[in-house]
């Protein structure tokens, strides 16, 4: 598939949230997940975070899911794919309790890495091996922490695309408080490189996407397209001709207040990055997806030549008020 025939799919909309979050989590979030055909069970796998940890989720359908529990502890914002015979769950970890004392009302000073787990079975996971850690300057933030999140791990190979052999780990980095929410945001992305899946993984000296970069060229600075507040994260796609990528960019509505939508990027080498549609894919709306649209998942599965993509939302804007879930849009040529 090329760039062209992937921003000609049409998309379902939402529905209604298929994972609720667990209890004593006001959050279940960035998803991830396997096709039947790639999992032990022949079953679809799902892993998401809710404040306590990475949970696994297994599904006959898709649709209705089943938690099996928490796998990896103080974990958030999972990546997982199958490399071989080989599950491989990237995540980013972070000090005991850190995440749940972010509810607490003062801003406490985050610090993580990306990590990975193996396993050959889905259910017993390898001891977290690091890749990423935040040890340059743009990754830290005086205030709010040393952070980098978001993992995408993506086959560069070689070719048409332009790009070089080995893998790429496209990540989220460094900080931005996000004031009617009550928590951070990531700021900027980036990317790392390795021949190795499992690295060590060797990042660019600067971002790939910095957010201040949109509000420049954006002609109206709260419209579609001006992240002023926070870069988010990214999910990159390899095709034909080019790449993809799938940014929930953090911004700021007429009113002043603070959303989070799916816009769809696309790119020559994976690098330099250009709007491809000037609409998002994916924006708030009403009921669970009132206030912001977070990270997603999206993969091609050619049992049934259907686009899926996973996604959490959000309802509401404080810490204390807002709940975010997982639902999921299918598309179609």
């Amino acid at each position: 598939m090329n760039t062209d025939e992937f921003l000609a799919i049409r998309w379902s909309p939402p529905g209604t949230a298929l994972i609720e979050p667990p209890r004593f989590s006001p959050v279940i979030a960035d998803p991830s997940f396997l096709f039947p055909e790639e999992t032990p069970g022949g079953t679809w796998e799902l892993f998401a975070h809710s404040a306590w940890g990475i949970h696994w989720f297994s599904s006959s359908d898709g649709m209705a899911w089943r938690d099996n529990g928490i796998v990896v502890r103080n974990a958030m914002r999972p990546f997982v794919r199958r490399i071989g015979d080989t599950y491989l769950l990237y995540f980013e970890q972070y000090a005991p309790f850190a995440l749940p004392l972010t509810a607490l009302p003062f801003r406490h000073r985050w610090k993580s890495k990306i990590a990975v787990s193996s396993s050959a079975d889905l259910k017993r996971w390898s001891e977290p091996s690091t890749l990423v850690k935040p040890h340059l300057q743009w990754m830290r933030d005086a205030i709010l922490g040393d952070s980098v999140s978001n993992p995408c791990l993506v086959f560069a190979g070689q070719g048409r695309c332009g790009g070089s052999d080995g893998w790429r780990l496209y990540f989220s980095a460094s900080l931005s408080w996000i004031d009617d929410c009550g928590f951070s945001e990531p700021r900027y992305i980036a990317v790392a490189q390795s021949d190795n899946a499992t690295g060590p993984f060797e990042p660019r000296p600067k971002p790939i996407i910095d957010p201040s970069d949109d509000c420049r060229l954006a002609d109206r600075p709260t419209e579609w397209g001006c992240s002023q507040l926070g870069a988010g994260s990214i999910k990159v796609l390899r095709l034909d001709d080019g790449w993809i990528g799938l940014q929930n960019k953090i911004y700021l509505d007429h009113n002043g207040s603070s959303r989070s939508a799916i816009f769809v990027l696309r790119s020559k080498d994976g690098r330099s990055w250009l709007p491809a549609q000037g609409q998002p894919l994916l924006a708030p709306d009403q009921g669970w997806t009132q206030s912001h649209v977070y990270a997603c998942d999206c993969r091609f599965r050619e049992a049934d030549g259907t686009w899926y993509l996973y996604f959490n939302a959000r309802d509401g804007w404080g810490i204390r008020s807002g709940r975010e879930r997982i639902g999921r849009i299918i598309g179609k040529q």
